[in-house]
């Protein structure tokens, strides 16, 4: 975001970093978004709960288990500009816990 303030000068831009995200169960910084999804992997179909620290992913996915409605009821994990980077129904599929899905995904990308 940008506020432009006029001045004698001219107008002067000054740009306004927007502020870190608050892990939901720590308060500390913030490096994913979970929450849940229908079955496809749309961005459009999740509903965001949440920002959590890598470390407490797993227990905000175990949280999330079984609290969807709608079709609405997959947890996943996002990164930090909402882009889906773990699908919970993709692990069900291959015959897997949400939890080790994560652990399977976190470990080829860390």
């Amino acid at each position: 975001m940008e506020i432009v303030s006029k001045t004698k000068k001219g107008p002067k831009k000054i740009k306004i970093s927007p502020q870190p995200q608050k892990c939901s169960f720590s308060g500390s910084t913030a490096d994913f978004y979970v929450g849940l999804s229908g079955i496809n992997d749309s961005s459009s179909n999740v509903r965001i709960v949440g920002a959590v620290r890598s470390d407490l992913v797993e227990t905000a996915i175990n949280k999330l288990l079984g609290q969807g409605s709608d079709g609405i009821k997959w947890p996943v994990v996002l990164d930090m500009k909402k882009k889906i980077l773990f699908h919970s129904h993709e692990a069900y599929e291959n015959g897997t816990s949400a939890i080790l899905g994560w652990k399977a995904y976190f470990s080829k990308v860390s």
